[in-house]
């Protein structure tokens, strides 16, 4: 309505200020000195803009503590000065990205942003400011609590750090927002702030102050520790909390205390019980078990040298068996795999890693490791040294030759009508092997074993459909005309030692002739079917090669073939260490024919031998077995499965 006057009866159109009317040339009222204020209800002053700007017929002249400076600075209060140096410039002309973020005015901003931020906290108008303050306190009251916490879990807040930080902004200055003093140092030098936690919890401090230890304490004792740093630790037992502070996340806007309560689902070491103090430091408890490098270390030295020397630089002692013994009885169900009677359930059941480890267990080698071998001569390869000693000498005697490092990169091609049983040729953490079957005696094979440092692999099936499309309908009908297999797989072979470089490229060159034709008694070219094994995904399966490719890259170190004294070694030649099988195509050959698996269910409500109303759960598989699941043993899992099917409230 206002408008509507404005435009129709500008003369009796009235301001707020004075009751005035409209004359059109801004004279009354006048326009540029309209005041504010009276902008809340029952003439009522919010005292805002916090900062307002001087106009003066669009040019306004501000004087400062200098010359007369031509510009729009606002007029911050009566008692804030900006002193501008002489000779600067309009604002619109220096406020571009030099030497600071926002140019030269980015100073007078700042200053700005802390005259209005300070008239907000300040104002006696809104409480605003003051709720802002009282939230970020309440905000730091119901924060998680740390062993560096005051009275508020999160710090005081202080609305000078506030302040501090808008003053400092054009400088790209960090303060603290939490904390009485915004300018206490939190960097790495700062070794004296307790209010840090790299500061206040150290390494070498004394068992009374570590959190772990209070926690223990109370298990062990059964009744709540004396306060640390503001914690109170209980036992966890009858459903009681384990540790409880004021306030924090389970606090009712700050009222009240945050229980973390003991997982009654998992085993973790509060149910566990000390047995003995082998790895205790004298300085503690000797009725607390703790876990520290120094005390394994000690305890390592004992078992290997005793009297805390170690005795012979060998494998080091596997502590974690000892580890289990110490920590107490187990009393889950027992494992036919476990070396002893008590564990603890806190470390899984391994492999004694001693004799088990896996250059131990798949005849890996490792090339990194020197004692008993030696490396003198490399011409005639690595040796192995016994563990006899030369009369008088008191030094290992040499032994034989060491075929290799990796026995599988160094086994030979041969001819069998089953895979060897020598775990030094076959062992691997996959199975992964390429047999030829020979044309002749079918029965019998020529086998490579090559490492299993396998690539990408691809296994493709594929149904072919045939589109009919009939005349008068829009759609396609299809009919089912075929299937194909195919699979490409990629690997690396890599010779660690200079035995096994012969042998790999014997098998890479077998490998690739096995594409090329075989030629019968009577001249008749003829194919060659392959048998692949890859762990238990692919067992002996047979097929045809259609190609492969041999990559030599620029990254692989070669082999030279000069012996010690700088002449020609014989017994290798000069060849890449390393090469990569890529594009390896291989189409399996069935044993069974084609089809979707049969497989038997449970529950069968015929009575002459009907399936087609069978329902349940799958209980035997016929032989469409494309992903074999097998090993070669008994123990196929298509044939022996998992014993029974316990799920409650699931029925198929």
């Amino acid at each position: 309505m206002g408008l509507i006057n404005l435009l129709t009866d500008p003369k009796n159109f009235k301001f707020y200020n004075g009751g005035q009317g409209y004359t059109g040339d801004g004279s009354k009222p006048n326009l540029k000195n309209l005041p504010y204020g009276n902008d809340r209800i029952y003439n009522g002053n919010s005292k805002q803009p916090y900062i307002t700007y001087s106009i003066d017929n669009g040019s306004a002249q501000i004087k400062f503590s200098g010359t007369p400076f031509p510009g729009s600075l606002p007029n911050l209060s009566p008692s804030f000065n900006i002193n501008i140096p002489n000779g600067l410039t309009n604002l619109s002309n220096w406020n571009n990205d030099f030497i600071l973020r926002g140019g030269t005015r980015a100073v007078t901003d700042s200053a700005i942003d802390v005259a209005r931020l300070t008239k907000w906290f300040t104002s006696s108008t809104s409480p605003n400011g003051l709720f802002f303050v009282a939230k970020q306190q309440l905000l730091s009251r119901t924060a998680v609590r740390t062993q560096t916490s005051d009275i508020l879990n999160g710090g005081i807040y202080n609305p000078l750090g506030t302040l501090a930080q808008a003053g400092v902004n054009f400088g790209g200055g960090h303060l603290n927002k939490q904390g009485l003093n915004p300018f206490q140092d939190t960097g790495t030098s700062a070794t004296n702030n307790q209010n840090l936690y790299m500061v206040k919890v150290q390494p070498g401090q004394i068992a009374n102050s570590n959190r772990l230890y209070a926690l223990y304490k109370a298990n062990i004792d059964n009744k709540p520790s004396d306060k640390l740093d503001g914690f109170i630790y209980y036992s966890g037992q009858n459903q009681s909390p384990i540790m409880s502070y004021s306030g924090g996340p389970g606090s009712v806007l700050g009222i009240g205390r945050t229980n973390i309560k003991y997982s009654l689902t998992s085993q973790t070491f509060l149910s566990l019980k000390p047995k003995d103090n082998t790895y205790l430091n004298s300085s503690v408890d000797s009725s607390v078990f703790l876990f520290s490098s120094q005390n394994i270390n000690n305890q390592t030295q004992a078992v290997v040298g005793g009297s805390g020397s170690i005795a012979s630089p060998k494998v080091g002692i596997d502590f974690r068996q000892k580890i289990r013994d110490s920590l107490g009885n187990f009393t889950g169900p027992p494992s036919p795999f476990e070396r002893s009677g008590e564990k603890s359930g806190q470390l899984s059941i391994s492999p004694d890693y001693t004799t088990k480890n896996i250059e131990n267990r798949v005849n890996l080698g490792d090339p990194g490791q020197r004692q008993d071998k030696d490396y003198s001569n490399y011409s005639q390869g690595v040796r192995y040294r016994n563990i006899e000693v030369n009369a008088g000498l008191g030094e290992p005697t040499l032994g034989s030759f060491a075929p290799g490092l990796d026995k599988i990169n160094s086994s030979p091609i041969y001819r069998s009508e089953g895979v060897t049983g020598d775990d030094n040729i076959k062992n691997d953490l996959c199975k992964f092997r390429i047999a030829i079957i020979d044309n002749d005696a079918p029965n019998f094979k020529t086998f490579m074993h090559f490492r299993a440092f396998l690539g990408p692999i691809n296994d493709s099936y594929t149904a072919e459909w045939n589109p009919v499309q009939y005349l008068g309908r829009g759609e396609k009908f299809y009919n089912y005309n075929g299937f194909t297999r195919q699979m490409s797989l990629s690997w690396t072979v890599a010779a660690q030692s200079k035995e096994e470089l012969i042998p790999m490229y014997r098998k890479l060159n077998y490998l690739a002739s096995s594409l090329t034709p075989d030629y019968s008694s009577t001249g008749y070219m003829r194919g060659n079917l392959a048998q692949l094994t890859i762990g238990g995904y692919i067992y002996e399966q047979p097929g045809i090669i259609t190609g492969l490719t041999y990559d030599i890259g620029d990254d692989t170190p070669w082999e030279i073939g000069i012996n010690p004294i700088g002449g020609s070694d014989g017994s290798v030649k000069e060849l890449p260490h390393i090469i990569r099988v890529t594009g390896f195509n291989f189409i399996p050959i069935h044993t069974f024919r084609p089809s979707i698996q049969d497989i038997t269910f449970n529950n069968n409500a015929s009575t002459n031998n009907d399936t087609s109303d069978d329902t349940g759960f799958a209980t035997k598989y016929k032989t469409q077995r494309y992903i074999a699941l097998s090993n070669g043993t008994k123990f196929n899992n298509y044939d022996y499965m998992t014993p029974t099917y316990e799920v409650t409230g699931y029925t198929p």
